[in-house]
């Protein structure tokens, strides 16, 4: 039974990455890459054989998901992605922290039942867990309803 557990909610984060992507994908003036360690480097986790490659592996296997690239400033954003049916502060907080111990410079989505989320692990650490709704210039309200209504058709 704890396998269809573990799998159950390892497809609930799968469509908030969707999810995440195809709302990006909408926009314009972005351009979004995977990054995750699922999808870059699957053949590390055969190499677990010493401690300075199981040290690295653990930073890879922390790699956000997703690489956002703004099209006008070049700037990067790495973003991380999971879903929380209930986005409790503990719970954002425990997950900033983890990303921060290996990636210094990045970002949390959170997509919820109840809305979506967005904040740099940083900002949410320096609030103990306080994480804004995502609003975003380039995705419309409108957009992140549909998507929002779109999450609920599949997790519930």
């Amino acid at each position: 039974m704890k396998t269809i557990d573990f799998t159950h909610e390892l497809i609930k984060g799968k469509i908030a990455e969707i999810i995440f992507e195809q709302m990006i994908h909408s926009t314009k003036g972005y351009t979004i890459l995977e990054f995750g360690y699922e999808k870059v480097v699957r053949q590390l986790a055969k190499q677990r054989k010493t401690s300075q490659a199981k040290d690295t592996i653990e930073i890879i296997r922390r790699a956000p998901d997703f690489a956002v690239i703004n099209e006008d400033t070049h700037d990067i954003t790495l973003i991380e992605v999971k879903y929380m049916n209930d986005p409790k502060k503990s719970r954002v907080l425990s997950a900033a922290r983890d990303i921060k111990k290996s990636w210094k410079q990045a970002s949390l989505f959170v997509a919820s039942p109840q809305g979506f989320y967005f904040d740099s692990v940083d900002k949410i650490i320096e609030q103990k867990g306080e994480i804004s709704s995502f609003v975003h210039r380039a995705v419309p309200e409108k957009v992140t309803v549909e998507f929002l209504g779109l999450l609920n058709e599949f997790i519930t």
